[in-house]
């Protein structure tokens, strides 16, 4: 599995389209600490939030390069489709990684906070940002050309989903009471930032829960996505053959 993300990130960085979700990630960070100092964990909830887009973007980006004869060429090197998928997957989340670390470390390199940083928050500071980068790489496997050939128009529904994501907590406020849980079906974006905005008020135990749950969203988001994959390459021969 390595060698061919390996192969897949080499690719894609040779291709210099991930120029403007790179430049986007960093430039955002560092403008978010243009000015000192800065409170923790509502900077990171916003840092975190600004990854997420950033790696949907990322995502998105390096999908719609790996398309193609090679894609074809891949499958048949890595030995099955589903391993392939997964590879993509982890190929976006290793580069989207290196900038969680930015995130998170640029600050405390750079003394921009108004106080030392804890273990706790440099914890929970690092698992929101990794596991918000991974639900917008999930997200981004369903936008790419593969799937929607009007990019477009895929961009503006993944725009959309994004916004939604991170207005859960207003979308749920809007809701009738009965309907308000509705908000936790969305993508957990709002509830990793507000745990992390309300972090001294909801507690360690309900900052691992929303962590988690994420993570979980994250990976069913994958596994959907492998099955339906899969079934879709099953169906192309089928129609043919018909």
């Amino acid at each position: 599995m390595m060698p061919l993300i390996r192969y897949m990130i080499a690719n894609y960085t040779r291709s210099y389209r991930y120029f403007a979700p790179v430049a986007f990630m960093l430039i955002s960070v560092v403008f978010i600490y243009a000015y000192r100092p800065n409170p923790i964990m509502d900077s990171y909830a916003v840092t975190a939030a600004l990854l997420f887009i950033g790696s949907a973007w990322l995502g998105m980006n390096f999908l719609n390069h790996d398309q193609g004869r090679q894609a074809v060429l891949l499958i048949v090197q890595s030995g099955s489709a589903g391993r392939y998928y997964i590879g993509q997957y982890l190929a976006i989340i290793l580069i989207a990684m290196m900038f969680s670390l930015f995130a998170v470390g640029y600050p405390i390199a750079a003394n921009m906070f108004d106080k030392p940083i804890t273990m706790s928050e440099l914890v929970i500071g690092y698992s929101a940002h990794a596991v918000l980068t991974m639900l917008g790489a999930s997200l981004s496997m369903y936008f790419q050309s593969g799937w929607m050939e009007n990019q477009g128009r895929a961009a503006g529904l993944l725009l959309l989903v994004m916004i939604v994501s991170l207005a859960g907590q207003s979308v749920g406020n809007q809701l009738p009471e009965a309907a308000s849980l509705v908000r936790y079906l969305l993508p957990p974006v709002w509830l990793v930032m507000d745990m992390m905005v309300n972090a001294p008020v909801r507690g360690q135990a309900v900052q691992i829960l929303a962590i988690l749950y994420a993570w979980l969203y994250s990976l069913v988001l994958l596994a959907v996505y492998v099955w339906c994959a899969l079934r879709r390459d099953a169906a192309v021969p089928a129609q043919k053959g018909g």
